[in-house]
């Protein structure tokens, strides 16, 4: 039987918390005290809010708050946003098993695959309302992806569904290392033998450069609205190889669509489509093993 949302009011969210959740600071275990969260670790304080386990020192502004029912929408749409998503998504749920511990970084309001039965899905997203209008989980946490509220190796598989390019700093360095820590955590909380699913857009050629060059100026003048960094295949690459623990498995695949396919290049503007052929990002899936038994292969 496929996981339920734990509730608050049967109780079943504040055990949740305890047994599935650790401290996003010191990594140890957790209490729960009505609506108070906390640890051992000094100055630590988390809550349960609405039905979500809030790990962060207070709810914050997020850029996807004022935006995820847009979001959603053009995601129910056929053709909004879905290029390659049958594809991705079917490649997906045939490496999830029965009894896996999942955990979807950055999973929105919504998650696009199919979850197996008797899987335990924790969804964590830095957006408060985002998550809390999710009922697709098991779990709704509002956290970091860079301080990861879960214990080390009590994942079986981690799901990042277009979530780190949104993953930014007020600079591309700052980018990189935001980045880093989340795969760093991401090798912490994995089991031996799990695995990662990241799901990118990569660059094209002169947009890769064009990013390169303009990012950081367009960043300090608009911060509010440059929200996403698109990481190229060799850079990401790059960072998983240093963050990852030694012998991490990785593999890459590409997805291929009609260049004819239109496509809303910005997910919040559904009613602006444009050819897939001038699109200037590729969709990819990069997976990577921790060394150790256990993962699964897929069928």
């Amino acid at each position: 039987m496929t996981e339920p949302l734990e509730s608050a009011t049967s109780g079943g969210l504040a055990r949740a918390v305890e047994e599935r959740l650790s401290c996003p600071v010191c990594h140890g275990r957790l209490s729960v005290s009505g609506d108070a969260i906390t640890s051992d670790a000094p100055g630590f304080k988390g809550a349960l809010v609405d039905g979500v386990a809030v790990m962060t020192e207070s709810i914050r502004t997020s850029f996807f708050d004022d935006k995820f029912e847009t979001m959603q929408r053009g995601h129910e749409k056929e053709g909004e946003w879905r290029f390659c998503y049958e594809q991705q998504t079917a490649l997906l749920t045939s490496y999830l098993r029965s009894g896996q511990v999942i955990l979807d970084v950055g999973c929105g309001p919504s998650i696009p695959y199919s979850r197996p039965e008797g899987a335990y899905l924790v969804g964590l997203d830095p957006s408060f309302q985002s998550i809390r209008a999710n009922r697709d989980v098991s779990l709704r946490v509002n956290g970091s992806a860079a301080a990861i509220p879960m214990g080390d190796a009590s994942v079986d598989v981690i799901v990042c569904f277009y979530s780190i390019h949104h993953m930014v700093g007020a600079t591309i360095g700052e980018t990189r290392g935001n980045v880093a820590r989340a795969f760093r955590e991401f090798g912490r909380v994995l089991r031996p033998g799990g695995s990662v699913f990241v799901f990118e857009m990569t660059p094209i050629g002169p947009f890769s450069i064009a990013q390169s060059a303009l990012w950081n100026p367009v960043r300090r003048l608009a911060p509010g609205v440059l929200d996403m960094y698109f990481w190229s295949a060799s850079a990401l690459a790059e960072v998983a190889r240093e963050n990852l623990p030694p012998g991490s498995t990785p593999e890459k695949i590409f997805f291929g669509t009609s260049a004819f396919t239109t496509i809303p290049p910005v997910f919040n503007l559904p009613w602006f489509r444009i050819p897939r052929l001038f699109y200037p990002l590729d969709a990819k899936l990069y997976r990577w093993r921790m060394a150790g038994p256990g993962a699964p292969s897929a069928p």
